[in-house]
């Protein structure tokens, strides 16, 4: 009993390690520029099974293009309440500095209250869009099933060309102000 599991447990192994390696080929393939068919020939798939490996190298590439973005976006957002906060610091000591003349005062105040409001909006908004990206998620989840087969989330597509009379029909409409969003299984 012990050996057959041995052994299936070396068979999934493998079958992991050919699965891998003929997704990594067909990326690499795919980016040289190679048509479906010679791709298909050379790593010996059928077609069926090559488009599901395609599908699944797309979602993979689409979750590390998001992750990066994500990421990105962050970190320059970051940067920019750094630079700006160092830059306040900086007008808040010439401000206090002694030998500072009267006559910069005023420019130097209305920078540093234009420099501090800018930071307070930056952190502003980075809150409001995490909290509105909570509370669609938290919707969104709502709306599937328990039991759905679905363990992500749905694309989310906008569609202001619709009727309203269409729209009630289905049941998978998010609202946000004005616009409607819907989501698409």
């Amino acid at each position: 009993m012990a050996i057959s599991e041995k052994i299936q447990k070396e068979l999934k192994r493998a079958n992991r390690l050919r699965i891998r390696w003929r997704m990594h080929e067909i990326q690499y393939r795919l980016v040289k520029g190679e048509k479906d068919k010679d791709i298909m020939r050379t790593v010996m798939l059928s077609e069926r099974n090559y488009y599901k490996y395609k599908r699944k190298i797309s979602v993979q590439l689409e979750q590390i293009q998001k992750e990066r973005t994500d990421s990105a976006i962050w970190l320059e957002i970051q940067t920019l309440k750094d630079r700006m906060s160092g830059l306040y610091r900086a007008l808040y000591e010439r401000i206090q500095h002694p030998h500072t003349k009267t006559n910069e005062l005023p420019n130097l105040v209305s920078t540093a209250e234009s420099v501090a409001i800018n930071i307070l909006k930056l952190e502003v908004a980075s809150i409001n869009a995490i909290q509105q990206s909570n509370r669609l998620e938290t919707h969104v989840n709502t709306q599937l099933p328990s039991t759905s087969k679905y363990k992500e989330l749905p694309k989310i597509s906008y569609n202001s060309n619709r009727e309203e009379s269409d729209l009630l029909e289905e049941n998978t409409i998010v609202e946000t102000t004005n616009n409607k969003i819907i989501y698409e299984d």
